[in-house]
């Protein structure tokens, strides 16, 4: 099954990463986020990436904690690289580390920082549904897959 939205949170902020999963979850918004979805055995740094490979988006559950957190980086870092949308939901006023400066100043944040947290919450999945709904088709990724696209992509041109 595939996965809409990544979620990468500090360990420190699990109690708003199982809030958020939980609400866009009840809206039909697939979530995977750790440590929930490995399987015990599993190697977890495959894990994420295998998880990144078919999300959609990356949320970034940005606090002091996540701030700091160099696996929250390495996280951005490679949804980044990866050309995930990256929106940043940010649960605390800090300023941002220049590691994650670097990969998210120019992106538009939500903030959560005053006021209730349900209508954050809502106006979050709100967002994450709309983005979802502008996203492209996903690209085949299997070889025979490519093939068949490259093949019917040759046969309409012709």
């Amino acid at each position: 099954m595939g996965v809409d939205v990544f979620l990468s949170h500090s360990h420190v902020d699990k109690v708003f990463a199982d809030a958020i999963c939980h609400r866009l979850e009840a809206a039909d918004i697939r979530c995977w986020v750790a440590p929930r979805d490995i399987r015990p055995g599993d190697d977890w740094a495959e894990s994420i990436i295998n998880a990144m490979e078919q999300a959609k988006m990356l949320v970034l559950i940005f606090s002091a904690s996540a701030n700091n957190s160099p696996q929250v980086r390495r996280e951005v870092e490679r949804a980044v690289n990866k050309g995930l949308m990256v929106l940043p939901f940010r649960i605390e006023n800090v300023p941002l580390s220049k590691s994650l400066e670097y990969f998210i100043s120019t992106q538009h944040w939500l903030d959560a920082i005053t006021g209730d947290l349900e209508q954050h919450l809502d106006e979050l999945c709100h967002c994450v549904a709309m983005l979802l709904e502008r996203l492209p088709p996903a690209v085949p990724s299997s070889p025979a897959a490519l093939d068949a696209a490259t093949a019917a992509a040759a046969a309409a041109a012709a």
